[in-house]
């Protein structure tokens, strides 16, 4: 990335709808030139340019959970398991006490608990687990909430309907048909 690159990256970081025209206006450069660095810059996955959630508004809870699994191995296995996770906000395989580390965002403790106790406890892999609960994060106020709920199996293999705290305390996983909104609508 040269300085325009990151340029275009500050600009979209600010207001990711603005328009080509602004940024190369910005950037002193034309138009088309514009264009194909911020697609060169998509294409080549340096920058994405989405929708995210604002969960500090929506009053969404965080938890930390470390983990100690058997090796590094099943520690990096499951961190692309939780990557799909639509909960998970970071994952990454670590050193020390704990291999695996997780930070979770859910729309109450009960979902909180049940992407806990029903997913991340129950792995056979898992030798110990250290939860920590926390408010709505300070940081980051926007995430990718992984929000598609088409399919039937969650991506870690649950069933919501099969699940004992489905309906009452957990309105489902948002990446499943069985999922009730964030409220429970």
């Amino acid at each position: 990335m040269d300085e325009r690159d990151l340029k275009i990256y500050r600009i979209l970081r600010e207001d990711g709808r603005t328009k080509i025209s602004t940024i190369a206006r910005e950037l002193g450069i034309s138009h088309p030139s514009a264009r194909e660095r911020l697609e060169r810059l998509e294409r080549k996955g340096e920058i994405k340019v989405q929708a995210l959630l604002n969960i500090r508004k929506r009053g969404f809870v965080s938890a930390v959970v470390n983990l100690r699994v058997r090796s590094m191995d099943e520690a990096e296995r499951l961190a692309d398991v939780f990557a799909r996770c639509p909960r998970t906000v970071f994952v990454a395989a670590t050193t020390g006490k704990y291999n695996l580390n997780l930070a979770l965002v859910a729309e109450n403790y009960s979902a909180l608990e049940a992407t806990i106790e029903n997913t991340i406890r129950p792995l056979e892999e898992v030798r110990e687990m250290d939860v920590s609960l926390g408010s709505s994060p300070a940081y980051p106020e926007f995430v990718d909430f992984k929000l598609d709920p088409v399919r039937e199996v969650a991506p870690c293999g649950k069933v919501c309907k099969d699940c004992y705290l489905y309906g009452k305390k957990c309105h489902g996983c948002p990446a499943t048909v069985y999922f009730k909104g964030f409220g429970g609508e």
